[in-house]
């Protein structure tokens, strides 16, 4: 359906040709602005009256060429439709003026009326939808970029949050002491471990994964120079990037928290010194392994303990599976397979 806003600009240097073509259009839209350029200065000057709904140009003008109609017009206003008529011209002209944005290229003469009727129509029609495409695209990329933010933003207050609560939690542990405040301690623990995690979220640029490599990397160093007492040395072998969904990466960032204390806690008794290590391979299957040189457990301690409880739990909602191995005086090694 057309409209009386619809605006049609005829380049061609021939005026007999130009009104050939004008009926064509004016029968095709009755009520469009038609608007004729025989020479370079009447296109230049059409060209910055504002812009058009078509233009149908010849190849050859005696001051120029359709090329050049083409790449000037499409420079103003890539969605307009653009036809030529022209009467000169092969198969391979037309194929190289398609590919640069052409909409059809009809041959001149009185036979061909019937498909440049056709053609004009369809050459407007496409503009418009895709003027229509466009401009939805810039309100979805606007939108997207606005729900972006709000995102971003949320992701920040939850890292300030997480982190208002690791200090409050650290500030009562001082104050409580003893086992309370051991247990605090832990509490505050768990929060750093998730704030490491939201943290990540916030500094990535895709928002539903993150670079767990970092995280995990952190929170051993954290955690063997809080319980360490430089009698721990921290061993790392960790492929960067390891990418993980948001939804895996918290309950794997607890994960480790609770293994890594586990071995701080109870791998060296007596202040023994040992190794830990951290390793977070690809290949050939991806897997996160954290192992010790301590004191290790017996069978029993392990299914009545820590490996019977939170940490296969865990792994489930990673979406992981767990495998405890210990054995007095052999050490601990947890090993965590992505499925």
């Amino acid at each position: 359906m057309t409209t009386d806003a619809t605006r049609i600009l005829l380049v061609d240097d021939n005026p007999d040709d130009r009104t050939l073509v004008r009926r064509e259009v004016e029968a095709l839209y009755p009520q469009a602005a038609v608007r004729e350029a025989g020479s370079r200065e009447d296109f230049e000057a059409a060209v910055e009256s504002g812009s058009y709904d078509l233009i149908v140009t010849d190849l050859h003008l005696n001051w120029g060429n359709g090329r050049e109609v083409l790449a000037a017009v499409r420079h103003v206003n890539p969605n307009c439709a653009v036809v030529m008529f022209t009467g000169t011209g092969d198969e391979m002209t037309a194929v190289e003026l398609m590919k640069a944005g052409l909409d059809d290229y009809v041959v001149k003469s009185a036979r061909q009326l019937p498909r440049l009727r056709a053609s004009m129509k369809l050459a407007v029609e496409g503009a418009r939808n895709r003027t229509a495409l466009s401009e939805r695209e810039r309100q979805l990329t606007a939108a997207l970029t606005h729900k972006d933010m709000i995102v971003r933003e949320l992701h920040h207050r939850v890292k300030n949050n997480l982190q208002t609560i690791v200090n409050l939690l650290e500030l009562r542990s001082r104050a409580k002491g003893g086992a309370v405040g051991t247990e605090l301690d832990e509490l505050a623990g768990r929060m750093r471990a998730l704030g490491k995690v939201q943290a990540r979220i916030y500094d990535e640029r895709a928002l539903e994964r993150i670079d767990f490599s970092l995280t995990v990397g952190e929170l051993a160093t954290e955690l063997v120079k809080i319980y360490g007492e430089g009698r721990i040395r921290l061993a790392t072998d960790i492929d960067r990037p390891f990418e993980l969904d948001v939804s895996r990466a918290m309950p794997l960032a607890l994960l480790c928290y609770e293994v890594l204390l586990n071995a701080m806690k109870h791998a060296w008794p007596e202040d023994r010194s040992g190794t830990l290590w951290v390793e977070l391979k690809k290949n050939p299957v991806p897997e996160l392994r954290i192992r010790d040189d301590g004191a290790g457990f017996d069978e029993n301690s392990i299914r009545k303990g820590f490996g019977s409880r939170l940490a296969p739990a865990l792994a489930r909602e990673a979406n992981a599976d767990i495998a405890i191995t210990a054995a007095p005086g052999s050490g601990t090694s947890v090993r965590v397979r992505f499925k």
